[in-house]
């Protein structure tokens, strides 16, 4: 039987090593920068110049127009429901119309937002309506962490802060180099990066939703280059660590033409196309 000293002793060395392990563990799991360093803002930049490029470059940064299809599957708890077909139409940045189902207008659901104005058509209520000011607001809102928005114009806008924050551990030998972009004082993005590739493996942000507050992710799968730019034809989309939706695409054609009417309101529900 062990004594109470030996128990004591043996006690402190059991909390000796397990301080070393979980110490050792802690470092390899997640290796933070200074934030106050300036050559980790150098470093930021230097990564998000280098992700454009694994994009495509000049073509990226460039084109105007994207037309995709694709199928959008929502989640319930975690759990994947049906998924829809959808066409998204985008002339960047500010006119979008994503059209959700196929065939009869009463199989559709239609969502479309030009600037600080939208529209719904829902084919089953066969109803078309303005968006809500809260619904409008939620959309710019969610605009802002668009990964080809952040890439394009939003990490070297006025006000907005990058640098290298370190790096996290996929898996066991594996890291992630992250930056973090501070789009204002009180919303910062994470942008996770394959460290072979540069391209994106997700998108991190926290923001106050219902009073408390929500961590977001957007996870990116399959990265495959369509008119030269590189998309990931797997997004997938967490709140809380919860998948909510996949939207995986089947075809990206870039500067296709788009017609400025499939963004108007029409003038009645028997005028949908």
């Amino acid at each position: 039987m062990l004594s109470v000293n030996k128990w004591n002793w043996f006690m402190k060395k059991a909390l000796a090593v397990w301080l070393i392990v979980f110490a050792a563990s802690t470092v390899a799991s997640a290796q933070k920068a200074d934030p106050r360093d300036p050559k980790n803002a150098e470093l930021g930049v230097q990564l998000i110049k280098q992700v454009i490029e694994a994009r495509g470059g000049a073509k990226y940064s460039s084109f105007k127009t994207m037309l995709a299809e694709g199928q959008f599957t929502p989640f319930d708890n975690g759990v994947s429901t049906v998924p829809a077909p959808f066409t998204y139409w985008h002339i960047l940045f500010g006119k979008e119309r994503v059209d959700f189902g196929k065939g009869k207008k009463k199989n559709r659901r239609i969502q479309v937002n030009v600037g600080q104005t939208g529209w719904v058509y829902d084919g089953d209520a066969e109803t078309l309506k303005d968006q809500t000011a809260q619904q409008i607001k939620t959309h710019v809102e969610d605009s802002r962490f668009d990964i080809d928005r952040i890439l394009r114009t939003g990490w070297n806008a006025e006000g907005v802060e990058v640098r290298f924050a370190g790096r996290e551990e996929l898996r066991p030998g594996e890291r992630a180099d992250v930056v973090a972009i501070k789009l204002d004082s009180d919303v910062t993005a994470q942008l996770w990066l394959d460290r072979n590739t540069r391209l994106p493996l997700s998108l991190i942000y926290e923001r106050t939703e219902g009073g408390g507050l929500v961590r977001n992710e957007y996870r990116f799968f399959q990265w495959v280059a369509y008119d030269g730019v590189k998309f990931p034809n797997i997004v997938d989309f967490y709140r809380d660590g919860i998948q909510m939706n996949r939207v995986n695409y089947a075809s990206i054609r870039l500067d296709a033409p788009i017609s400025e009417e499939i963004f108007a309101k029409p003038a009645s529900v028997k005028a949908i196309k």
